[in-house]
């Protein structure tokens, strides 16, 4: 069970991600002597219960990821999801999808033949296919690697990413900074 020391705002987030890679959590009333981890916030004091991650609000989607790849061992990261186009239902390969944005309803995958709708949020499925090169660009659109032609600076250290197809997709500034790291540029 892994406890959770960090904002109000952030604590529903952590959770859904958590509860999608099936890892249980809990309160600290709850984990106190359940608890393997605590996930705590930086910023907010750790407790001395259980060794704690302490991460920056902006990572918690990464944190939640090493701590799924760790649980689940030797599972295999799903390389295909089923979307939506028309009235069929389609196998998305991770490897053909260009660009997923986000929609009311869940996601709009971009790939050569067309778009297709996918169920979930664009965390859930960065958290699915980030090891496959998938990398968040901005607030609504998930980039994948694979597919990035060029990288071009832009202004107030943002960047342009020039996928194959012709579309571009721009890193917002606060998304930059992992996108530098991810690539080591």
């Amino acid at each position: 069970m892994i406890e959770i020391v960090c904002s109000d705002a952030l604590r529903p987030r952590i959770e859904r991600e958590l509860a999608a890679a099936g890892i249980p959590t809990g309160t600290s009333a709850e984990t106190t002597t359940d608890s393997r981890w605590v996930l705590v916030e930086r910023g907010h004091t750790a407790p001395d219960h259980a060794p704690a991650i302490v991460f920056d609000a902006l990572d918690y989607v990464q944190v939640v990821r090493m701590l799924a790849s760790g649980i689940r061992g030797s599972a295999q990261t799903p390389r295909t999801m089923i979307g939506q186009r028309d009235d069929a239902f389609v196998v998305l390969v991770a490897r053909d999808v260009l660009v997923i944005e986000a929609a009311d309803d869940g996601a709009i995958a971009v790939t050569a033949s067309g778009t297709a709708r996918m169920r979930g949020t664009l965390q859930q499925i960065e958290t699915a296919w980030g090891p496959l090169g998938f990398v968040r660009a901005n607030r609504s659109q998930l980039a994948n690697l694979s597919h990035v032609r060029e990288i071009v600076p832009w202004f107030n250290s943002r960047y342009v990413l020039r996928m194959t197809g012709g579309n571009d997709v721009e890193v917002s500034k606060m998304y930059a900074k992992h996108l530098r790291a991810r690539l080591g540029i």
